[in-house]
């Protein structure tokens, strides 16, 4: 963390101080209004205007984050977010009118303004990170900021509720509050040290729908860059509706009020702060999407604990707290690839276009609570349930796609810590075709290891009944080649993989099925020799107890590669 502390990054502090202040401020006047209304209402519509609330605080983000991100590549970053910092300052004034005489349609006028604010300022306070630090700090500024963000989050949770309690629910005092806060951050933005704009020649597009399809295809020529938006936005949608059904769910399950609900979340958000400075760590110079993979799954586990000890809130206090580390590690990854990954004269759409959909996802959340809740009839408990479901077939899909960056993570990470392989030959170069004399799963996946951009074939007999197989993970692809084929069959499917070896990436052959024999494998390995690939076989030697720990056996595994003649 000594970078942190550099005179050199004073801008980046005073934009980290801007963010923090705008997220405690977001925080705090959205549960204001959820308060507000539920003490006119009453409690039995709690469900009912959290989903209207959530929903309209989405809809700025899908009508203005293109046109801002067109602004973010058009003038100088910091210039907007001066003048997002006064919009605020003005939303909160009017806001203290608007609770004062308790105009409720008001109250949701304020919170579509204050979420507007926020759209205009997110991809400029996004984008402007790589233009304040060098490239190889970019994850560890997007785990500070994140960390610092969910703090915001924490303490604007906290004193939302607790402002609501000590001033007996003296909501224009709250409103106040929030006038303060809004002043301090256009002061810290001020600080801020002018960036050079990027002078995009494109116009902002009132079709803004267009614009962001348009985005989307540029961003599909960077390699992995459309899923990295897809998964960043699929965040949000589990955060927000982690947020709003945890009120529901305190009050149903737990027997809690509102506001009880409201410090139930400060769980969640006190673990997505550690887990984005853990993750800012794990990633040290470099963007680990593997972490993001990984994490997706846990995050459904920790749904599913939430759903079955639903009563204990203990436990549900724990399941929190997990889902918010894990979390922080699923999203750091993801925003940190955007950033550093997206051309600089695009920098400010392709993250615009990243926060529309990041809303399409809080957007979904509101319908999805108010779908599950007043359609299904389901408990919030049971809605906890559902959304790990989802959030399992996500990760399923997001692991597939990412998969050269979630098979070298986890095999250096994980798996290398349980099998300590030991290296007994050279490694091979990537003109060469590594054929893996083993059935196992585990040793195929050990092999990213040493070659992180492997890419693993498997012929086509082993997965017939699965056809979407070769496209659903990106590291393996399925050949259509059979050990009788002729040597102008064997060159028509050579030339779906030569691209990959005129770009150096490694291939390994590899039969998954214990019922291919020996002869089977010779064969497909003398056709590939005839299409002059030279055959280098990878033995991995019979597994020894090397320690054990508890119910945990590390094994030593030794791995050799023997280097056949090239014909």
């Amino acid at each position: 963390m000594r970078w942190f502390f550099r005179s050199d990054y004073r801008s980046f502090y005073l934009l980290n101080a801007t963010q923090f202040l705008g997220a405690l401020n977001d925080n705090i006047f959205k549960l204001l209004v959820i308060y507000f209304l539920i003490h006119l209402k009453g409690a039995a519509e709690a469900p009912k205007i959290l989903s209207l609330a959530g929903a309209i605080f989405v809809i700025p983000f899908l009508l203005f984050s293109s046109g801002a991100g067109v602004l973010a590549d058009k003038i100088s970053k910091r210039t907007i977010i001066v003048i997002a910092k006064c919009m605020e300052l003005a939303v909160m004034l009017l806001a203290v009118g608007v609770i004062y005489f308790g105009f409720q349609w008001g109250a949701y006028a304020t919170l579509f303004l204050m979420a507007t604010h926020s759209a205009l300022f997110g991809p400029s306070k996004y984008g402007i990170i790589p233009e304040l630090v060098e490239e190889k700090m970019v994850p560890k500024a997007n785990g500070s900021i994140t960390s610092f963000t969910y703090l915001a989050i924490i303490l604007g949770t906290f004193l939302a509720s607790f402002i609501t309690d000590i001033t007996n629910k003296n909501f224009v005092l709250e409103s106040l509050v929030c006038v303060v806060i809004a002043a301090i951050g256009l002061l810290t933005s001020l600080g801020i040290t002018r960036t050079e704009p990027q002078r995009s020649t494109k116009k902002i597009n009132p079709v803004f729908l267009y614009e962001i399809y348009q985005t989307l295809r540029s961003s599909h020529k960077v390699p992995h860059l459309l899923t990295t938006i897809f998964g960043s936005a699929f965040f949000l949608f589990v955060g927000s509706f982690t947020q709003l059904n945890i009120i529901p769910f305190a009050m149903q399950s737990l027997h809690l009020s509102e506001v009880g609900g409201g410090y139930l979340f400060l769980a969640t958000a006190v673990g997505i702060a550690i887990g984005a400075v853990i993750a800012g760590q794990i990633s040290k110079e470099r963007v680990e999407l593997g972490l993001s993979c990984i994490a997706g799954f846990f995050i459904a586990l920790f749904f599913f604990t939430l759903a079955i000890f639903a009563s204990s809130l203990i436990c549900t206090i724990i399941s929190l707290a997990l889902l918010g580390i894990v979390g922080g590690g699923f999203l750091i990854p993801l925003d940190s690839y955007i950033q550093v990954n997206s051309p600089d004269e695009k920098r400010g759409q392709i993250i615009a276009a990243s926060n529309f959909f990041s809303f399409i996802g809080v957007l979904c959340s509101a319908f999805f609570l108010y779908f599950t809740s007043e359609e299904l009839g389901l408990k919030s408990a049971s809605s906890f349930g559902f959304i790990g479901c989802l959030a399992f077939l996500a990760s399923l899909f997001l692991a597939g796609r990412l998969s050269s960056f979630f098979f070298p993570f986890f095999a250096q990470k994980i798996l290398k810590r349980f099998r300590r392989p030991i290296l007994a030959s050279p490694l091979p170069d990537s003109r060469d075709l590594i054929f893996l004399e083993s059935h196992s799963w585990w040793d195929a996946i050990l092999l990213f290891g040493w070659f992180p951009s492997l890419k693993i074939l498997i012929p086509n007999s082993c997965f017939r009944s699965f056809p979407w197989f070769s496209g659903l993970v990106d590291s393996l692809r399925l050949i259509s080649l059979t050990p009788e084929a002729s040597l102008e069959e064997a060159q028509k499917v050579s030339v779906q993989i030569e691209t990959w070896r005129e770009q150096k990436v490694p291939l390994c052959l590899f039969f998954c099925r214990r019922q291919d024999t020996k002869a089977l494998m010779e064969g497909y390995a003398k056709i590939f020799q005839r299409l002059h690939y030279r055959v280098v076989r990878a033995t991995l030697s019979k597994e020894k107890i090397a320690k054990r720990w508890l119910f945990i056996r590390f094994k030593q595994t030794q791995v050799s590669f023997s280097f056949g003649p090239e014909e």
